[in-house]
């Protein structure tokens, strides 16, 4: 596919379908995802994938921890701050009221996706050793964009979601983390479910205006 098709069809997918995605596509797509560059090549990144039986078991236990008020308690948590700037926290706001404009009646839809994890047939899971510089979430940033758009690439659609890695615990326990490491994003992929309401491609969320991100000085 060429770049400027995969690049613009990067966008989220709340809905798959029920086809699963070969396994060796997704260890293709991570093994080629490794030639994203790393401070120092220092490569801090692992992956782990659920499909199948651990994952509809991943899905289930962290449904219940929610519906159950469990609160969330990621391990990024502790190395970023949550004290969000004016200007992201003024972005994410216009999203907010963008979203609801768009979903209208559908937000229930939205939610009920966000909480079963969007019928994803596969979850990636990205890990960093816990003892790491903060240059490693960066690393990881570069290698989990680096997996999204060879997964577009593929055909396949990607939904990276915070609220996947909620529950790090059971993250561990289902797709076999070490403790030492910690989990710092998931990507939901698969193959996108193009009737499901909830994947209107009329969505699309606003960019703030070029002249706001970008200064040149010379």
């Amino acid at each position: 596919m060429d770049f400027k098709e995969v690049f613009q069809k990067e966008h989220v997918t709340r809905k798959f379908t029920n086809r699963k995605v070969p396994e060796n596509a997704i260890a293709e797509i991570i093994k080629k995802a490794q030639q994203s560059p790393s401070l120092l090549n220092s490569q801090p990144w692992r992956a782990y994938v659920l499909v199948g039986d651990p994952l509809e078991k991943f899905k289930q236990a962290s449904i219940e921890n929610n519906d159950n008020d469990i609160k969330p308690d990621e391990d990024f948590a502790s190395m970023l701050s949550l004290d969000w700037d004016v200007f992201p926290s003024r972005n994410m706001v216009t999203m907010g009221a963008s979203q609801s404009f768009f979903f209208r009646n559908k937000l229930q839809l939205f939610s009920h996706a966000n909480k079963t994890m969007f019928n994803a047939p596969a979850i990636i899971f990205l890990t960093v050793p816990k003892k790491s510089p903060a240059w490693s979430v960066f690393d990881l940033g570069i290698f989990a964009q680096s997996i999204m758009l060879l997964a577009i690439n593929r055909g396949l659609g990607i939904m990276p979601a915070h609220s996947m890695v909620s529950y790090p615990d059971l993250v561990r326990k289902y797709a076999k983390i070490p403790e030492d490491e910690a989990v710092g994003m998931a990507i939901a992929i698969g193959y996108i479910d193009k009737n499901a309401e909830i994947n209107d491609p009329k969505f699309i969320p606003a960019r703030v205006p070029f002249d706001k991100i970008y200064k040149l000085t010379k």
